[in-house]
């Protein structure tokens, strides 16, 4: 009998001892395990590259702010409006587009030219002054399109000629390309009265290293003295003076016009010099008339 209970005793000690080493090797293994585990999370944020849904994608907000900047359609810091205009020539469909100021404002007096948008025309003015009735200035980017293909390319200042200006040919080709600063050409030299710079006195137009273009002089006033234009160094076409007053109507009196060279035969071998062709006195009356 007590033999028996040897045996049994026995044997369940040997039961205990593989279960508890059975049960030691699956904590073991539960610890190998999980060592790896650690390592392999501390890879990923380390050296594991990202997933990206849509990999190379512009951020939203960025996105989102770009199209906020161009929904605002602001040139140097003014909101302005979109239009274009729309006319067919010779079979072929011209497109300008371009921005203007909403309200009126009256350019710069000393620009020689100024240009202005007419909603009720629906065409863009080219004025030598400014007047609320010829619509609203032009300010901000200019694109002109002759059937898809781009002809023209520009920027304005509200209501003047500035910055980069060019003009396209066949394939694309550049035809021409001309600066411009507030209306006058990027080389230009400018005179003033006051050392502020807010009275001009003289604007030579200088392109390519010579006179080219429209001079002006002005009064201390700011009314102009002369009016003429420039090509390859030499005075063309019609040069006109006016006296420092006006008449009834408001118009500057004029003093005197002179015929210069031809503009298409500049160097016409046969030019005499200038002609006076009209002069008045100050008070409007004729003195010399040449037809």
């Amino acid at each position: 009998m007590m033999l028996v209970h040897k045996r049994i005793f026995f044997l369940c000690f040997l039961i205990l001892g593989i279960t508890l080493n059975t049960f030691g090797q699956d904590d073991e293994e539960k610890k190998t395990k999980k060592k790896p585990l650690v390592v392999e999370m501390d890879s990923v944020s380390e050296d594991a590259p990202t997933i990206e849904l849509n990999p190379g994608a512009p951020d939203e907000q960025e996105v989102a702010k770009r199209k906020k900047k161009k929904k605002k359609k602001v040139f140097w810091g003014i909101k302005t409006k979109r239009a274009y205009t729309r006319t067919n020539s010779k079979g072929n469909t011209i497109f300008e587009l371009f921005f203007i100021l909403p309200e009126y404002e009256e350019p710069s007096k000393y620009a020689p030219v100024k240009y202005f948008y007419n909603p009720k025309e629906k065409k863009i003015e080219k004025k030598t002054v400014s007047r609320p009735e010829y619509g609203f200035p032009l300010h901000g980017t200019y694109v002109k399109i002759v059937d898809k293909d781009t002809l023209t390319t520009g920027q304005f200042y509200k209501g003047l000629l500035t910055g980069r200006w060019v003009w396209y040919g066949k394939d694309k080709e550049i035809k021409d390309k001309k600066f411009y600063y507030m209306g006058f050409p990027k080389e230009s030299k400018i005179q003033y009265y006051d050392s502020k710079q807010t009275k001009v006195k003289e604007v030579i137009p200088i392109q390519f290293e010579e006179k080219n273009g429209i001079y002006q002089s002005f009064y201390e006033s700011g009314r102009k003295k002369e009016v003429g234009s420039y090509k390859y160094g030499m005075k063309i076409g019609d040069w006109t003076e006016y006296y420092d007053a006006v008449d009834k109507r408001g118009r500057q009196r004029k003093k005197k016009i002179t015929r210069h060279r031809n503009k298409n035969r500049v160097y016409d071998k046969s030019y005499s010099g200038p002609v006076v062709k009209y002069e008045w006195d100050e008070k409007g009356k004729v003195l010399i008339k040449n037809k």
